[in-house]
This record gives C-alpha cells, sequence and structure tokens, in this order.
C-alpha cells in the first residue's frame, strides 16, 4: 500500500515537472477575451525563450553583426519606389508576419548623410523594428 501511494506520488511529480518544463518553454497564455463566444485560442508566446537564446549567442558572439538597414552606418540606399518595396516587404523575425508602418517616419542625419528612419510593428507579437534608409 505505501509502495503505491510513493508511486503515485512520484508519477504526479514527474507529470507537474514536464507540465512546468513545457510552459516554461512555450509560455501558453490563455487570455479572457478570446475565451469569449465558445472561441478559444491558444496564443504561444516563445518571446521569453528567444531573449534568452538571443543573449547566448550574444554571450558567444554569434550574430552581434547588424543586418542591412539596422543601424544608421548599415542604412539601405533607396529611391521612392524601393522604398515603398521595402516598408511593402518587412517581415517579423520571431514569426514571420508581414510588419505594419507604425507612425510617421522621421528625417535625420548621419555623418552629414541623410536618413529616412521607417517604424514597423509587428501586428501578432507586437515587436517593433526600425529600418534606416538613405534617400536617393
Amino acid at each position: 500500500m505505501i509502495v503505491n501511494l510513493v508511486g503515485t506520488a512520484v508519477v504526479v511529480a514527474i507529470v507537474v515537472a514536464i507540465g512546468m518544463y513545457v510552459d516554461k518553454k512555450l509560455r501558453v497564455d490563455v487570455k479572457p477575451e478570446n475565451l469569449k463566444d465558445g472561441n478559444i485560442k491558444v496564443m504561444i508566446n516563445r518571446q521569453r525563450s528567444l531573449q534568452k537564446r538571443q543573449q547566448v549567442d550574444i554571450d558567444r558572439g554569434i550574430g552581434t553583426a547588424s543586418t542591412a538597414g539596422d543601424t544608421p552606418a548599415t542604412a539601405i540606399r533607396a529611391g521612392q519606389a524601393q522604398i515603398a518595396n521595402l516598408r511593402a516587404g518587412q517581415r517579423c523575425k520571431e514569426c514571420r508576419t508581414r510588419l505594419q508602418a507604425h507612425g510617421p517616419d522621421e528625417e535625420l542625419r548621419y555623418a552629414d548623410r541623410p536618413l529616412l528612419l521607417l517604424h514597423f510593428r509587428c501586428p501578432s507579437c507586437v515587436r517593433k523594428r526600425s529600418l534606416y534608409v538613405i534617400p536617393t
């Protein structure tokens, strides 16, 4: 009888540990507004695990280089038509959803060059991104 009780407690502890691990990795959030009218949506937010992976990569010196347009020094040269294509073609680095323009464009100068700073926001994961462009 004691063996059955101890065995059950061990099984329950293992199941709880697995559940906590999955919750930590996937970060399952059920929001009340998604439960209305029988419409159940489970939103999986991997932001925490992504930030941890990015921090590990930075600690190892991996992925610290900027991509084109991420900094003023790596600004993209583009005409008006190309700027329109850049606005339409941006995707979120996290969830690959098409980004939406967020706020007005900013005109600024860097190293005596005029720059245009485009702001974007992901409608899915609310991640923000800015893109530096040299208008030609």
